[in-house]
């Protein structure tokens, strides 16, 4: 097909709003990074992903960006568990896992609980300026072994996770739909269903290189799909594409991102997605052994995503879009329908006019703490057993397992166990057990980006095993992936 090619100046203008890099929250009062941020806004970048930060310096920042910007930037963030995940000050919320172990879907009360969650998500979202969350993810955790997904899935059964992923859309966006049906208020919030096809059946992080899903296509219909179609009836208004190889569905050796049969094909025109497609964030490590930033944004417009995320070098991949065009590779019409797309939402709304007066309410941390206590489950024994005729406030003695850190993070864990136990003691090493104490181990691994594992390091693993070998009684919590307590065997696991 022939056609006359735009302005240059249109051409830029259009690439540029499909282009989303990142925005450090905790650098923005720091001259030479607001420099590069406003630069990038006088370009006419799309908008940012917003990654930390503080409450209110953040927030003002992003204001002062959005009254410079030509056309209203597009604030996501990457939240997952509710404001205070990305933003201080914000309400940090269970993840999604603890919510589907929290709550009863034939119990009316739990389904209003899960639904006052969403709702303090959006408000502090939108009073925060964020117009997109990456949330909720759409991938069932079907391998253990899974280093990046594991609890941030909703878990392990197709129908369950599709019933969340459906809950959690219509929460978040309150009545706005990808349909482009006027949304219950001016106050909503786009979601996005991730990561499709699906991310939940493999043992690679993206983050450091291309997975395969080597499931085949009967098996990706009946467990993968699901929870992405239960997105799309439910109106989602995003969804984003992983940077996977699925033979199944692409035979090309090429991650779905660049895949028009996966994208266009199969999301768009068989699932009947019409919303905005966005991509990983194009900095990751599954796409570098292929090709650079640049090409890697041309290869996915050209298979139908719509928002380009998180390129490390966003000057660099407009200028790639833009030649792509000029020499015939890429088609005008092509960046114009995202660009309409990417349009089509920013009108819906007024960039500034979602600002509740309070974030982070005593009411939404009373839910917060309410979802986190009914999403404990003992694998083995009860709690009363903690505290059994054989032992006392002054045997009992707990030992730390930080997989990520230095067992700072089991400061409030601690604080509050020496509330109810005044005799605990608090020990570093094995060593220092007695005989006849009953040994409390809360375990701490966290499931984040290029870690490479979800579960413990051989060393963390062996103290475990070491501390249950001298045989006390036991008691393993893991504040963590649940699958850790799969190998050990302990008097009461948490």
């Amino acid at each position: 097909m022939l056609y006359s090619l735009p302005a240059m100046s249109d051409l830029r203008e259009k690439a540029a709003q499909l282009i989303v890099p990142r925005l450090d929250g905790n650098r923005l009062l720091a001259e030479d990074y607001i420099k590069q941020i406003t630069a990038l806004v006088d370009a006419g970048i799309g908008g940012f992903i917003l990654f930390g930060g503080k409450i209110p310096d953040t927030l003002d920042s992003i204001r002062r960006l959005q009254d410079r910007a030509k056309t209203p930037l597009l604030i996501t963030s990457d939240i997952e568990r509710g404001l205070g995940q990305q933003i201080a000050g914000g309400t940090r919320f269970p993840s999604q896992w603890a919510v589907a172990e929290a709550i009863d879907r034939n119990n009316p009360n739990d389904i209003v609980l899960l639904h006052d969650m969403l709702t303090a998500v959006r408000e502090e979202c939108v009073a925060a300026d964020i117009h997109a969350v990456f949330s909720p993810v759409a991938d069932v955790n079907v391998n253990p072994d899974n280093p990046i997904i594991c609890t941030r899935s909703f878990g392990e059964e197709p129908e369950k996770v599709s019933w969340f992923v459906a809950e959690y859309v219509k929460g978040l966006q309150r009545g706005f739909s990808a349909d482009h049906r006027p949304p219950a208020t001016d106050h909503f919030l786009l979601a996005c269903a991730k990561h499709f096809p699906g991310h939940g059946d493999t043992s690679v992080d993206s983050h450091t290189s291309l997975p395969v899903i080597n499931a085949d296509k009967e098996r990706l219909e009946r467990v993968e799909l699901p929870p992405f179609k239960a997105a799309i009836d439910a109106g989602v208004a995003m969804i984003m594409i992983g940077h996977l190889k699925v033979p199944a569905l692409e035979p090309e050796p090429i991650p779905a991102t660049f895949s028009k049969r996966i994208v266009t094909n199969l999301l768009k025109e068989q699932m009947g997605f019409i919303g905005l497609v966005v991509t990983d964030a194009l900095d990751m490590g599954a796409l570098k052994s292929i090709c650079g930033e640049g090409e890697a944004g041309v290869r996915c417009l050209e298979a139908g995503c719509d928002i380009l995320l998180h390129p490390s070098e966003p000057l660099k991949m407009m200028d790639a879009i833009v030649k792509a065009v000029e020499v015939g590779r890429l088609s005008y019409e092509r960046v114009d329908e995202a660009y309409k797309k990417v349009m089509g939402i920013k009108k819906k709304w007024s960039v500034a006019s979602g600002r509740w007066p309070e974030i982070h309410t005593q009411q939404s941390e009373d839910v917060a703490y309410k979802i986190a206590g009914k999403a404990i489950k003992f694998r083995k024994g009860m709690g009363d057993s903690l505290l059994a005729p054989t032992s006392s406030s002054e045997n009992i003695v707990c030992l730390v397992i930080d997989d990520d850190g230095d067992g700072s993070v089991a400061r409030p864990f601690l604080d509050a166990v020496k509330g109810k136990i005044p005799g605990l003691r608090v020990v570093s090493s094995p060593l220092e057990i007695k005989e006849g104490e009953t040994i409390v181990l809360p375990i701490f691994s966290r499931v984040s980006a290029w870690k490479g594992s979800s579960g413990l390091s051989e060393g963390s693993s062996e103290k475990i095993k070491n501390v249950i070998s001298r045989g006390g009684r036991v008691v393993l919590i893991s504040f963590g992936s649940p699958y850790i307590l799969n190998s050990f065997d302990a008097d009461v696991m948490i």
